[in-house]
């Protein structure tokens, strides 16, 4: 059930959503919605976390916590987010909340959550490649961190708008050089 309210409301923002909508979704009636969630809003932050659960810790741990190389985990992080075969794509429901929060303001914990993950495993990751010598050791990681969440949430916003694959492939090449040159692994020698 959450599962299918997170994908109504990827797809059509917490506004955008009506309790119809909903019913249709879940199979909820808005009876069974308001004694399970208390209300659209408690569904909605239910799903929302939900997301970032399994969605975004999701991931961040198979792009930037788990890959040998973390400079290549940190461009697949990018990359995934417009590779996805979804024609067209609804984007991601914490970036998609956070342009609406305004409509939900009780769903900006789960946002600030949502993001303050993905920005700990890009720190995470960027740590590992300084460690290894990919990244240079003066890199400031908690700055890097945050100018690549930055670029990585307008770059998602640039997907949900049907921005072309090239340019999106640029902005990542950008995105790469922010964190300064990357050196070559030994066995890349």
């Amino acid at each position: 059930m959450l599962t299918s309210a997170m994908r109504l409301f990827r797809h059509r923002g917490y506004l955008g959503a009506s309790l119809r909508d909903i019913e249709e979704a879940t199979g909820l009636h808005p009876g069974s919605l308001y004694r399970a969630f208390d209300s659209k809003e408690g569904l909605f932050q239910a799903a929302l976390d939900a997301y970032n659960d399994q969605v975004v810790q999701g991931r961040v741990q198979v792009h930037l916590l788990e890959p040998a190389d973390p400079v290549a985990g940190i461009r697949s992080f990018f990359t995934s987010a417009f590779e996805t075969g979804l024609d067209p794509d609804p984007g991601c429901l914490l970036t998609n909340t956070a342009v609406e929060s305004f409509t939900v303001p009780q769903a900006a914990a789960g946002v600030r959550r949502g993001l303050e993950a993905i920005e700990s495993g890009f720190a995470d990751a960027l740590t590992r490649a300084r460690a290894l010598g990919r990244l240079s050791a003066d890199l400031d990681v908690e700055m890097a961190a945050t100018q690549l969440l930055a670029l990585y949430q307008g770059l998602l916003v640039l997907v949900r708008s049907g921005t072309p694959a090239t340019k999106l492939h640029t902005i990542t090449d950008g995105a790469m050089a922010s964190i300064g040159p990357e050196r070559k692994r030994d066995s890349d020698e």
